[in-house]
């Protein structure tokens, strides 16, 4: 691959004359962030100026940081589901829970759940 050796090029668009690349200056001048709604529970913004890599990265870090809570150990006595043990533990794990963080502490890395 000739244009993929360094981020000063962008084969995908070099073709039709579209100059893909990325600069850090570039991105000082054309990014942008527009509030468009704010209250208790959400925020809505666009981004503007950047590609969708780059906000989707935006958007991973700022999910990774919200506080979350999920079923962490499954017990199963009898089950007689055709699904196997291990993916419904899984799938219980998957269930978002929408609980209030204030009654609750966060617990160590080396710290049981029991």
């Amino acid at each position: 691959p000739r244009y993929t050796s360094t981020v000063e090029s962008a084969g995908a668009y070099f073709a039709s004359g579209l100059d893909n690349s990325f600069t850090i200056e570039r991105f000082k001048r054309e990014f942008k962030i527009e509030l468009q709604s704010l209250t208790d529970e959400e925020m809505v913004v666009d981004l503007i100026g950047v590609d969708a890599a780059i906000a989707n990265a935006f958007r991973r870090i700022l999910l990774s940081e919200v506080p979350t809570m999920a079923i962490e150990k499954v017990f199963i006595l009898n089950n007689t589901s055709m699904l196997d043990d291990e993916v419904l533990a899984h799938r219980l794990g998957l269930i978002p829970i929408k609980a209030d963080s204030r009654y609750f502490h966060e617990r160590a890395g080396d710290e049981d759940a029991d």
